[in-house]
């Protein structure tokens, strides 16, 4: 669905050189980055790394978070954790470009289209900008370090900016980042994925042509991305009907495992091109029948 033309959408961020206009005839995937640095053009280190895929035609929202201390084959440099890709203290040519190349290795034969990448003072923002978050804290979350405080009591609860941020970042709970078990994943990827869930679930009432552009001007101030704000708007319209039930949340296929004395969440390269690529690509197209003969 194209936007209204009485929509006047905010100025893209001049901070990022925009992509071409975003297709709504094919599938989106969309690389969404929280960063652990200061200020919003430096871009530290990957915290979390999430993979969306968003089908237009469909309506349906894909969902993998990626463990920041993946195993991956970095191009040009070697094995390394992913989230050390941005960092271009460690690799000269660091940054999202790389962190997407390697991301296209590891999930074979799909294309990243987009990025949106925010540091913590700019999630919060966003967070807040969307009115906050209602969510069910399944524990205790206290942790205390010299620049962090978590501090979240159990239970379902209404939370601004800053308190979703805690909640996204705790993972002193014996799991840490991942878990894998029973076919199901724990710790704070799980997290993640239940967050993002909530915030389509609960932002079906900003997506209209009246209060979407607001919040994206909002966006537009505390994220950095390669999507202009005219696109963010169109998605945004495209999927206004959509919640938390179109969304398909994927466990990514991987083993915590120490490697040569580094610890590492090592993925399983079968399920990763047969189970996980087909879900972030295009669904093949059926060829028509030939003339004269019945669908069945």
């Amino acid at each position: 669905m194209e936007t209204p033309h009485a929509v006047h959408a905010a100025a893209a961020s001049p901070s990022e050189p925009v992509k071409p206009v975003v297709r709504l005839d094919k599938h989106i995937n969309i690389l969404v980055l929280g960063c652990d640095a200061r200020t919003k053009d430096d871009p530290g280190r990957s915290d979390s790394i999430m993979l969306v895929g968003l089908d237009p035609v469909t309506k349906k929202i894909t969902i993998m978070s990626i463990p920041r201390e993946t195993r991956v084959s970095i191009p040009g440099h070697g094995i390394g954790k992913i989230n050390a890709t941005t960092n271009k203290d460690v690799y000269a040519n660091g940054g999202i470009a790389l962190l997407e190349e390697t991301i296209e290795g590891l999930v074979p034969g799909i294309q990243i289209d987009y990025y949106v990448r925010a540091n913590f003072v700019g999630f919060a923002k966003v967070i807040d900008a969307l009115g906050g978050m209602t969510l069910d804290v399944e524990e205790r979350m206290l942790y205390r370090a010299e620049d962090t405080r978590i501090e979240l009591k159990p239970g379902v609860q209404h939370l601004d900016g800053d308190k979703v941020l805690q909640y996204a970042r705790f993972r002193s709970d014996g799991v840490g980042d991942f878990g894998s078990w029973a076919g199901e994943e724990h710790g704070r990827v799980a997290r993640q994925k239940k967050l993002l869930k909530a915030v389509i679930a609960q932002t079906t009432n900003i997506r209209n042509a009246w209060r979407l552009p607001k919040v994206i001007s909002v966006v537009q101030e505390a994220v950095v991305t390669d999507m202009s704000s005219t696109d963010m708007l169109r998605l945004g319209m495209t999927f206004k009907e959509a919640t938390d039930k179109d969304v398909t949340t994927v466990v990514f296929p991987g083993i915590p495992k120490y490697v040569d004395g580094t610890s590492y969440v090592v993925p399983c390269r079968g399920p990763m091109k047969e189970k996980v690529a087909p879900v972030f690509k295009d669904a093949p197209a059926i060829p028509e029948p030939p003339a004269g003969v019945p669908n069945s």
